[in-house]
């Protein structure tokens, strides 16, 4: 059995995708992170980056000499539009015999499966949630409880975003993964996230704004309670819960922007990085 979990990021930017010029570098399609062992998949967000992970997906099938059916798992953080906007180009859920699992919070102001099934209703989309093939199951969580996937466990917890939002760490064969994007740290740190975080190998973290666009310096727009934080409190975070590596995640800027945020981020963070569209990690 495959022991090292791979990771690989699919859309790093946060709000709404921003393809072109200025984010060549990082990438400009909306939250997506592939998280693959053995025979396991779980994907947490399905941003505009769940499309080109479908394709891979299915290329990956075809290569294969046993030609299984795709089984994933698909962790939403909160229901927000730039999180579930790739989900009606996810081809793997058109083809029927494949099978997917979609979790997020319980008590949001509505379920995954509501959400999906409007996004994909007239006059949204012209093509419905029944007409996908594949098997779709839903399932609400609430924070705390625990999801246990082969032999992975994925633990939950609440993060502060307007509407709610959801944090997940996968553990493994003494391995730690977390995923909290679209989480506002007001304070330095939260003691929920950081025991969430504690002693993890990766922790992907929203590290959107600069403190200078956060307080509204910079354009005079204040971005307090919008639900997402800067690099100064994710690193913050990530010393606090003493991870091993953080990624800044969910970027709202340019490129010349996050590559200054992460030259600053690891001053403070020696092993800090800004995620980009394709990078891959293993655990």
């Amino acid at each position: 059995m495959e022991k090292a979990m791979l990771l690989k990021f699919w859309g790093v930017h946060g709000s709404l995708p921003r393809p072109g010029p200025t984010t060549l570098k990082f990438g400009g399609n909306t939250a997506c992170v592939e998280v693959r062992f053995g025979n396991t998949l779980i994907v947490f967000d399905a941003g505009s980056g769940i499309r080109e992970l479908g394709e891979d997906l299915i290329a990956r099938r075809q290569r294969s000499k046993r030609k299984t059916k795709i089984v994933g798992h698909i962790f939403f953080s909160h229901l927000h539009w730039d999180h579930v906007q790739g989900f009606p180009f996810f081809a793997p859920a058109f083809i029927a015999g494949n099978e997917f699992h979609l979790y997020g919070a319980a008590g949001l102001n509505s379920t995954i499966h509501k959400i999906m099934s409007d996004q994909m209703s007239q006059p949204n989309f012209p093509v419905t949630l029944e007409d996908m093939g594949a098997s779709l199951s839903f399932h609400d969580l609430d924070p705390g409880e625990v999801v246990t996937i082969a032999d992975a466990v994925v633990r939950t917890e609440k993060l502060n975003h307007p509407g709610g939002s959801m944090g997940y760490r996968v553990e493994r064969e003494g391995k730690a993964v977390v995923y909290a994007s679209d989480t506002e740290l007001s304070e330095e740190t939260d003691p929920k996230v950081v025991e969430l975080c504690l002693h993890a190998d990766l922790l992907i973290i929203d590290g959107m704004y600069t403190p200078a666009q956060y307080v509204g310096k910079k354009d005079g727009i204040s971005r307090r309670s919008w639900g997402h934080s800067t690099w100064e409190n994710a690193v913050a975070t990530a010393k606090a819960a003493k991870v091993k590596r953080v990624i800044l995640f969910h970027h709202g800027n340019d490129d010349r922007t996050v590559e200054a945020i992460e030259r600053q981020a690891q001053r403070k963070f020696r092993t800090a990085m800004a995620a980009f569209e394709g990078l891959e990690i293993e655990i």
